[in-house]
């Protein structure tokens, strides 16, 4: 995998809607807001897609175009922890303890 296209370029701007899912190349343009009416702004586009499915970073499945996973996270920063009761940042000394469970009675409503 080649180097990752600059943060302000329409390369970029392309694998970064990639990252929000796959689509096609007039999905992802349209996402985009790009006037691909325009023969020269298609052609720029097309270009840019294949420079990307060349680099590494994308690859094409039929008509759908995804991005890689090493790209994915390049370009995504990393997920928070989620369901933790202690992030990395806690330092005690793990040890157990007690714990009460409390059932409702049958038909209690919350």
């Amino acid at each position: 995998m080649r180097k990752l296209p600059h943060p302000t370029s329409l390369a970029h701007a392309m694998l970064r809607q990639l990252a929000a899912g796959p689509g096609t190349f007039y999905q992802i343009c349209e996402l985009l807001e790009f006037d691909i009416e325009d023969d020269t702004v298609e052609a720029v586009c097309r270009a840019h897609f294949s420079d990307l499915v060349d680099a590494g970073h994308a690859y094409l499945v039929d008509l759908t175009y995804h991005i890689t996973t090493a790209a994915r996270a390049s370009i995504v920063p990393p997920a928070p922890y989620v369901g933790q009761v202690a992030g990395p940042a806690y330092r005690g000394t793990p040890h157990p303890m007690p714990v009460t469970i409390a059932r409702r009675a049958a038909g209690a409503r919350a």
